[in-house]
């Protein structure tokens, strides 16, 4: 059974994992967009220093340095996705803690509802017993019963009341 507070929690938690989850893959898709523009920058830099370079030691360099541009590029993208994967990760502990402690929450309030109507029960049986041994006839027996119908409903209805 689980109080409304919990159903809310429960509802919410889908709502933001629903949200949590576009935001990364959105943030995955641009980090995989800025590379490839990196990427191309490199490209037609390298180009045209390839160009402007006058013998085989400038062109040597010209590839080394184009290489590491495009290492570079792989590695801000790695970070990127490393820190939005922390990001989510993190939003998903504190939504698993959060709807832990709702839980907790409901199940003490279920607990503590339950506990309280088996007190009230127990009280009511106890006055059923002895108002019917003070009935002097059948009406009066008949009464009681009802009463005490009437008196378990109600503990009953404060019960499911307390649980939701």
């Amino acid at each position: 059974m689980e109080t409304k507070e919990l159903e809310t929690q429960r509802g919410a938690g889908e709502e933001a994992k629903k949200q949590a989850n576009k935001v990364l893959l959105e943030s995955l898709k641009r980090a995989d967009k800025v590379c490839k523009e990196v990427k191309k920058q490199a490209d037609i830099v390298y180009k045209e220093v390839k160009k402007l370079a006058v013998d085989k030691a400038a062109k040597k360099e010209a590839d080394k340095a184009h290489k590491e541009a495009l290492k570079e590029a792989e590695k801000v993208r790695e970070a990127i996705k490393n820190e939005v994967w922390a990001v989510w990760h993190a939003s998903w502990d504190q939504r698993a803690e959060d709807l832990a402690k709702a839980v907790t929450k409901s199940e003490e309030r279920i607990d503590r509802a339950e506990k309280a109507y088996e007190e009230s029960k127990k009280q009511v049986d106890t006055v059923h017993e002895e108002a019917r041994k003070l009935a002097v006839d059948k009406a009066a027996k008949k009464e009681t019963d009802k009463a005490h119908g009437e008196a378990l409903k109600e503990a009953d209805k404060i019960r499911k009341e307390a649980q939701k």
